[in-house]
């Protein structure tokens, strides 16, 4: 049996709360990327609030929906040529994309749940730092509230044709792309790149297998 990335479940659930933040006064997507982060999120609530697509029925709509807000505001090929880092370029055009696919269809699986198990997970935004005077990244500072207790997390974005997209989330410190780079360096660097093909096809087949 395949063994199981180490993926710290707090970092996915970071990914997840992005996508979970009350909104509080959201305006329509603009330049600034609080803003475009805020008219993402309300999207999603909507789907998830309306009461017709919580029908059992609805699930696989249910979940398409979501997942195109979400396609929406993460770079998934940023996010896998990070992650990958310098064995991003060992691999031709074809690869990569196929990486890419698979990869994108792991994160979006590994949450899914999570997303529709949303309780009362509250985010507080607290500022955003632009990285230098071209303005082109970003962090996003927020907090996670929740029975009192406080967890910091951190959202890197990119500017790109007017839009900002996730690239790397950040709870406590620890990076959601750092933490699956040292896992998929060692896969890597020991199976090549098929042996981690093979990885994350039988990873994202066994979420296919419980979904229902």
């Amino acid at each position: 049996m395949a063994r199981k990335f180490a993926v710290g479940g707090m970092l996915l659930l970071s990914v997840v709360l992005l996508m979970l933040v009350l909104p509080g006064g959201a305006n329509a997507a603009g330049t600034d990327p609080l803003e475009q982060v805020k008219a993402t999120v309300s999207g999603i609530l909507g789907v998830m609030q309306n009461k017709e697509m919580g029908k059992p029925d609805k699930k696989t709509a249910r979940r398409e929906k979501i997942m195109a807000y979400v396609s929406q505001r993460f770079d998934f090929e940023e996010i896998s040529k990070q992650t990958l880092a310098g064995n991003w370029r060992e691999l031709n055009t074809e690869q990569r994309k196929n990486f890419e696919q698979l990869f994108s269809e792991l994160l979006k699986n590994t949450y899914i749940g999570r997303v529709e198990a949303y309780s009362d997970e509250v985010i507080q935004f607290e500022k955003e730092v632009f990285d230098g005077d071209q303005r082109t990244k970003v962090m996003v500072y927020t907090k996670v509230v929740k029975n009192n207790q406080e967890i910091p997390i951190n959202y890197k974005l990119m500017a790109k044709n007017g839009d900002w997209f996730v690239y790397d989330v950040m709870i406590e410190g620890v990076s959601l792309v750092r933490n699956y780079r040292t896992e998929f360096a060692r896969i890597f660097n020991q199976e090549q790149y098929t042996g981690l093909i093979k990885r994350l096809q039988e990873k994202n087949a066994g979420h296919e297998a419980t979904k229902g």
